[in-house]
């Protein structure tokens, strides 16, 4: 396969939204991190938030924990905002 097509293939995917969403088991990610580089959609990491009292907060304003590979729960809000690291997995609220 030519490496043409397999770009396009890889990008098919991603358009699709078939593209694999991975996360490290127990560690803790914010929400801008998960959607650029770990394959989750904003509306993927709102799904999590349905039904909970954390709904209608902002994203960026949110924690999440990655359970399993693919998988992200127990949000946490961060009322001073969700803060990246350096360190893969280490993201906490800040203040």
């Amino acid at each position: 396969m030519k490496f043409s097509s397999v770009l396009l293939t890889v990008f098919a995917l991603a358009a699709t939204g078939l593209a694999d969403k991975t996360c490290t088991p127990s560690f803790d990610y914010c929400s801008d991190v998960l959607i650029k580089s770990h394959g989750f959609t904003e509306a993927d990491l709102k799904d999590v938030l349905k039904g909970t009292d954390l709904e209608k907060e902002d994203l960026k304003n949110i924690l999440f924990h990655c359970k399993n590979p693919g998988d992200v729960g127990h949000p946490k809000l961060c009322s001073s905002g969700c803060k990246d690291s350096e360190q893969e997995g280490s993201h906490h609220c800040e203040g």
